[in-house]
């Protein structure tokens, strides 16, 4: 059953989701940019007998305060706030789990507090971008993001917000519809949450910072569930996925046929039985 709560840090808000019960296995979730913990509502459904989730709304989404300043966003920064904000709720090692841009937190959080992990699950995230996108500069990144939030982030109804997303998955559904609807406030029109600061911020941090960094220091057995689309990334993924078993001794490489980076909404029931599967054979070993 979903329940969330908040936890005040310094005064800051911090907001999360929860599924299942103390006494399972613990998994973390990590969202992507300009998303927020609900993303991971319906995907949830299918894990919540076996452990304990936590899903947060990361600084600056949903119902977690923004950060004041540029530097906060960096990787390394994220990786010590999330640390105090798991001291809070957390004692014993656990499973993280990131998309997207939370992938990229959770390697970060693996690569400084290795003891407290034990395992890494990447969706789609922490492998290509930007290292292994050669098109990807970060000027394009930038003034292509910058353009979209100051142009193209409010939406005068519903039904655009609707459209817009409908664009990201292959299947559209009400559990995907209330997971968008925590990304916006309402006044006059739909306005994403996530502000222009934020957004800019994260987006200098992926260029500052590279995933790749932290590749070296990861410990614990690590599980990829890449997307195949667009199949133009192929050469990206290969890369990154290379990179991966370079440095990791432990990895599991699962593709997810017919998926778009938005894997855990395209096909959330295969995604949460490889990852369960993946657990099982962990605590077995």
């Amino acid at each position: 059953m979903l329940k969330d709560f908040n936890l005040l840090i310094e005064e800051f808000s911090v907001h999360c989701y929860e599924w299942g019960k103390n006494n399972k296995p613990t998994l973390v979730c990590l969202h992507g940019l300009g998303n927020s913990g609900a993303a991971y509502f319906e995907f949830a459904e299918y894990l919540e007998d076996h452990y304990h989730i936590l899903s947060f709304d990361n600084p600056g989404h949903g119902r977690t305060s923004p950060f004041v300043n540029e530097d906060d966003y960096l990787f390394s920064n994220l990786a010590n706030w999330y640390d105090n904000v798991f001291q809070q709720v957390l004692i014993e090692p656990f499973y993280l789990l990131g998309h997207s841009w939370g992938a990229d937190i959770a390697l970060h959080y693996a690569k400084r507090y290795p003891e407290k992990i034990k395992g890494v699950i990447l969706l789609d995230g922490g492998y290509t971008f930007p290292d292994f996108q050669e098109d990807m500069t970060f000027s394009k990144v930038y003034d292509g993001w910058n353009d979209y939030m100051e142009y193209s982030s409010v939406f005068d109804t519903w039904e655009d917000v609707i459209w817009e997303y409908q664009q990201y998955t292959k299947r559209w559904n009400e559990k995907i519809e209330q997971m968008v609807s925590t990304l916006f406030n309402k006044n006059e029109k739909y306005e994403l949450i996530s502000s222009k600061f934020t957004v800019l911020s994260i987006i200098k941090a992926f260029f500052k910072e590279s995933f790749t960094t932290a590749y070296p220091y990861i410990k614990s057995p690590l599980i990829l569930i890449h997307a195949t689309l667009p199949k133009d990334l192929i050469n990206a993924r290969i890369t990154g996925i290379t990179e991966l078993k370079q440095y990791i001794k432990d990895v599991t490489i699962v593709s997810m046929e017919e998926t778009n980076h938005m894997v855990h909404w395209d096909n959330p029931q295969k995604i949460a039985n490889e990852i369960h599967n993946w657990v099982t054979k962990q605590l077995l070993n």
